[in-house]
C-alpha cells in the first residue's frame, strides 16, 4: 500500500491493493522466494498506467475542476519535472492544495528541483538543439570547440533559469545589460575579464550594446545558420515563432531552394527569391526579422565586416540592425513578446495545445500583468492559477 500511494502519486484504491498484493501471492504459491514475489508485485506497479501517465479521469466531456491529488501530480510536473514531494501531497489529502497554490509556487520555483523546469522548458521553447546538433566550419570558427559549444549551448537555459528565480521583467528576455554567462562563455564574447567563477554561471554587466537577452546570444545566432553563414530565414522564422508567437504559414510544396551565386548579395538573393511564385507571402513575413541580424556571424560574434542590417520589419517598423531590433521588441512590441511567453508557459504546463479561444482570452487577460512589467515568475503563478491549469 506504501509502495503503490507513492508511485501512484496519490492513495492507492483497496483494490489496487488488492490486486497487487494477489500477483505476490502467486508468485510465491508458484515457488517464488518472498523477496523475487514482492519485486514482481512492485513490476507490476512500476508498469501500471498509474505510474506511468499523469492520469486525469473525467466524468463527462466538459470541462472539469482537477481533484487535489491530480493537481498536486500537475503542479510538480510543471515545476519540477517530477513527482510531489510529502508538502504538496499533505495539502492534496486536507483538500487544501488550492488555496495555498501561491505559496506552493513561491517553495517550489525557490528550490533546486525547479532547475529542471527552465532546462526542459527553455530548450524546448527557444529551440536549443539547433545548436547542438549544429556542425560549424571548423576553419571558420576554430573557437566553437565541443567544450565552448556545450557551455555556450547552456546560457540560453540559465538565463531563463535566472528570470525567473529574480522575477525579472520580461524585457530582459531579448534586450538587457547583463549576460548569464561563465567563464567559457565570457572568454568567448571577449569579457574574461568580468568573472572569475570557472563554470558557475552568473549575472555579469556586458558594457555592450549588441549584447543581452536571448537574441544575440552565440547559440542562437549560430545554431540558426548553416555552420558557415548567417542565415537570415532561418533566424527569422525562429524569432516570429518563439519570440513573438507570430509564426509564418507554412510553405507551399515544392518551394524552390535559396541558390547560391557569388555575384550576388544574401540580400539581393533573397530579393529573387522572393519573386519565385508562392515565396513572398511568407517570407515577408520571416526575412525582414532575420535581415535585422545580418550582424551576426555562424559563430554567433559580430561579423569582422559590417553588415547591411537595415530592416523594415512586417509590423512596419523600420530598424538598423540588432541594437534597434531589441530595443523595439522590448518597447513597442513588448506585450506580445511577453504574450508568447505567457503561452509557450500555458501550453508546456498543461501538456495541450491551446484552442482558438483560449489564445484569444490569454492575450488579453495576460496583459493584466503589464502593470509591473510582465515579471516572469508572475507569469508561472498566473499559468498555476489559471482555468486551463487547474481545468480538466
Amino acid at each position: 500500500r506504501n509502495f503503490a500511494t507513492k508511485a501512484y502519486r496519490r492513495p492507492a484504491t483497496p483494490a489496487e491493493v488488492t490486486s497487487l498484493v494477489g500477483v505476490y501471492a502467486r508468485a510465491a504459491a508458484a515457488g517464488r522466494n518472498f523477496q523475487d514475489s514482492v519485486k514482481e508485485a512492485l513490476q507490476v506497479a512500476l508498469t501500471s498506467p498509474q505510474f506511468l501517465f499523469v492520469t486525469e479521469n473525467s466524468k463527462s466531456p466538459e470541462g472539469e475542476p482537477l481533484d487535489a491529488y491530480e493537481l498536486a501530480s500537475k503542479l510538480s510536473y510543471f515545476l519540477w519535472n517530477g513527482p510531489p514531494d510529502q508538502t504538496t501531497l499533505r495539502l492534496a489529502a486536507a483538500g487544501t492544495l488550492r488555496q495555498n497554490l501561491d505559496a506552493e509556487v513561491t517553495r517550489m520555483t525557490a528550490d533546486s528541483k525547479f532547475s529542471r523546469f527552465t532546462r526542459e522548458f527553455a530548450q524546448q521553447w527557444l529551440s536549443v538543439d539547433k545548436f547542438t546538433v549544429l556542425e560549424p566550419d571548423r576553419k571558420k570558427f576554430p573557437q566553437l570547440t565541443r567544450d565552448v559549444r556545450t557551455q555556450l549551448k547552456d546560457e540560453p537555459v540559465q538565463l531563463v533559469d535566472y528570470l525567473l528565480r529574480k522575477n525579472l521583467p520580461v524585457s530582459n528576455l531579448v534586450n538587457s545589460d547583463f549576460i548569464v554567462a561563465n567563464e567559457t562563455v565570457a572568454n568567448y564574447y571577449g569579457l574574461g575579464d568580468k568573472t572569475e567563477n570557472g563554470f558557475e554561471f552568473l549575472a555579469i554587466p556586458h558594457g555592450r550594446k549588441e549584447l543581452g537577452g536571448v537574441l544575440t546570444q552565440a547559440a542562437m545566432m549560430a545554431g540558426l545558420s548553416d555552420g558557415r553563414e548567417s542565415n537570415p530565414v532561418k533566424r527569422g522564422a525562429w524569432l516570429a515563432r518563439r519570440i513573438i508567437s507570430e509564426p509564418p504559414a507554412d510553405p507551399p510544396p515544392n518551394v524552390p531552394t535559396l541558390k547560391e551565386n557569388i555575384n550576388l548579395t544574401l540580400r539581393q538573393r533573397l530579393e529573387q527569391h522572393r519573386t519565385q511564385p508562392g515565396c513572398n507571402q511568407c517570407h515577408t513575413r520571416i526575412d525582414p526579422w532575420g535581415i535585422a541580424l545580418e550582424e551576426f556571424d555562424a559563430g554567433g560574434r559580430l561579423k569582422p565586416q559590417p553588415a547591411d542590417s537595415r530592416s523594415k520589419l512586417p509590423d512596419g517598423a523600420e530598424v538598423a540592425g540588432a541594437v534597434e531590433l531589441k530595443q523595439h521588441l522590448s518597447t513597442d512590441r513588448l506585450d506580445q513578446v511577453a504574450f508568447s511567453v505567457l503561452r509557450n508557459l500555458t501550453v508546456y504546463g498543461a501538456g495541450r495545445s491551446l484552442s482558438y479561444n483560449e489564445v484569444d482570452f490569454l492575450k488579453r487577460d495576460g496583459q493584466k500583468l503589464k502593470t509591473d512589467g510582465y515579471r516572469m515568475k508572475d507569469m508561472v503563478r498566473y499559468v498555476v492559477n489559471s482555468k486551463v491549469f487547474l481545468e480538466k
